[in-house]
């Protein structure tokens, strides 16, 4: 038996057609160099790169042009001091936060009298005095140090003050001389942030640089 000519054409057509259908299908499974899923791992992945800054403070400056203007001055203080190091002064900041916090929780300031303004350590000792004439004690524990950065730069001659921001995250608590907490909570982590400003002459043959001013934000 022979087919007819108009259902041999039906068959060519549907041969063209589901040849046609199965290339559209492998052309639309193809990634179009888009992928949606691709972008959201890629973000994924970028966040897990981000690092804080322990340098400068790129989301507080405001502008690029302070953000220059830190950095220039920065650059300023390497060119009059050659020692000078952005990340060892973070490095020395950070061991020299440790260590006020440790001897102002214990109430002895000697090892850090050398480092800090007569004024603010008399102000240091006072408080220490005060806490210890009432028999409080003091606990703070440093669980971590999140970040440290730079906040401003003043140059004035050979004399330069750096202003840095330390966020902590700390327990904090106080007992009265009956061992009762009358401030704190000894199982919450709190977050600080503490401003310091260190000063010192660059063109001295002295490299420390001295604690003059504390504050919180």
């Amino acid at each position: 038996m022979q087919f007819s000519l108009p259902f041999i054409d039906i068959i060519i057509f549907a041969v063209i057609a589901v040849f046609l259908i199965y290339r559209l299908k492998n052309i639309l499974g193809q990634k179009t160099g888009f992928d949606p899923s691709d972008d959201e791992s890629k973000n994924h992945k970028d966040k897990e790169r981000i690092v804080e800054s322990n340098v400068l403070d790129f989301a507080q400056t405001g502008s690029t042009k302070n953000l220059n203007q830190l950095d220039d001055k920065l650059n300023k203080i390497k060119n009059i001091d050659k020692d000078f190091s952005v990340d060892e002064f973070i490095s020395g900041a950070k061991i020299f936060f440790e260590m006020v916090v440790k001897a102002f929780v214990s109430g002895d300031l000697n090892k850090i009298k050398d480092y800090i303004k007569t004024s603010l350590l008399d102000d240091f000792q006072s408080v220490v005095n005060e806490r210890e004439k009432d028999n409080e004690t003091l606990i703070i524990n440093i669980k971590k140090v999140v970040n440290i950065i730079i906040k401003d730069v003043r140059i004035n001659k050979n004399n330069v003050s750096i202003r840095v921001l330390f966020e902590t995250d700390q327990i904090k608590v106080l007992k009265d001389k009956n061992n009762v907490i009358i401030d704190g909570n000894p199982r919450k982590v709190i977050k600080v942030k503490d401003i310091w400003l260190f000063e010192r002459n660059i063109a001295s043959h002295n490299k420390n640089w001295t604690l003059i001013e504390t504050a919180t934000e």
